[in-house]
């Protein structure tokens, strides 16, 4: 499709004064294929279509950037709007809603609650949450979070699903268009006041414990953890003990999340799902 097309001829002369050095190509966009592609003065080739959509997409990244960074309220819904996850009503759990049938509930809910102050403060602690699956870490974590959202006075949390969080990666691999690639999201981490890692080691069977930590996973965690390590705290849900997976790990990685390290281990706590 002719850019030009349909325009009067003063309006046509003036764009091509204003785009001056820029040539149509016969080659079309392989996303837009009404539309030819450009030849920059640079010599780089583009799609106008394709540019304009990147353009504004670095333009509404800005502006929701700004938002969240500027903003006490931004900042405490940078929670709900930018954590990483495919359950997204988990977000809606707290403490308050953590059924305490036993003991060992109620002691863990009780161990949980008493670290929010501390995270809020942004006080560098590493904490761990282990217990085999279905037994509530990630309701403690989520909890532990959204109150710690709510006493820190505009710092911004962040809740990432560990295996979300890789498939979203893997995707981008595959569209040149996707904003959300693997140094962005890393950054992302990094850059969180508060971040909870929800189900890490999840290729590691919790029975047999045969299996490695992948060198992806791997990658992530040495790249979050040694910019965030003994500066800001993050918290961890897995279903292998800490024992276990620190054999498993990198020491690299396993000393940076061992740092003021708290463990809040789900023993005896059986699967909780049919309640959550």
């Amino acid at each position: 499709m002719n850019l030009l097309s349909g325009l009067s001829k003063d309006v046509a002369r003036r764009l091509q004064e204003h785009t001056q050095g820029v040539l149509e190509v016969e080659a079309t966009c392989e996303k837009h294929p009404r539309y030819n592609k450009l030849l920059m003065p640079d010599g780089e080739v583009i799609c106008p279509v394709c540019h304009k959509e990147k353009r504004d997409a670095i333009v509404a990244e800005e502006k929701t950037k700004e938002y969240f960074q500027n903003s006490v309220e931004g900042r405490r819904q940078y929670l709900y709007e930018e954590s990483i996850l495919l359950n997204r009503k988990l977000l809606e759990k707290g403490f308050k809603d953590f059924q305490t049938n036993t003991p060992a509930e109620a002691s863990i809910r009780k161990q949980a609650e008493s670290l929010a102050l501390g995270v809020a403060s942004s006080d560098p602690v590493n904490i761990y949450f282990q217990g085999v699956p279905g037994c509530g870490k990630s309701h403690l974590a989520i909890g532990l979070l959204r109150n710690a959202n709510a006493l820190a006075n505009g710092k911004r949390c962040l809740f990432v699903n560990f295996p979300a969080l890789k498939q979203k990666i893997r995707s981008s691999y595959d569209n040149q268009y996707s904003q959300e690639t693997e140094p962005f999201l890393i950054k992302k981490m990094i850059d969180a006041d508060i971040l909870v890692l929800d189900d890490i080691a999840d290729e590691i069977n919790p029975q047999t414990k045969k299996a490695q930590v992948s060198d992806f996973s791997a990658r992530i965690l040495y790249a979050v953890m040694d910019a965030r390590g003994e500066r800001k705290p993050t918290i961890f849900t897995s279903n292998i003990s800490w024992l276990d997976l620190k054999k498993l790990l990198d020491p690299r990685v396993s000393s940076r999340m061992s740092y003021r390290q708290e463990i809040l281990s789900f023993n005896g706590i059986k699967d909780k799902r049919g309640e959550i």
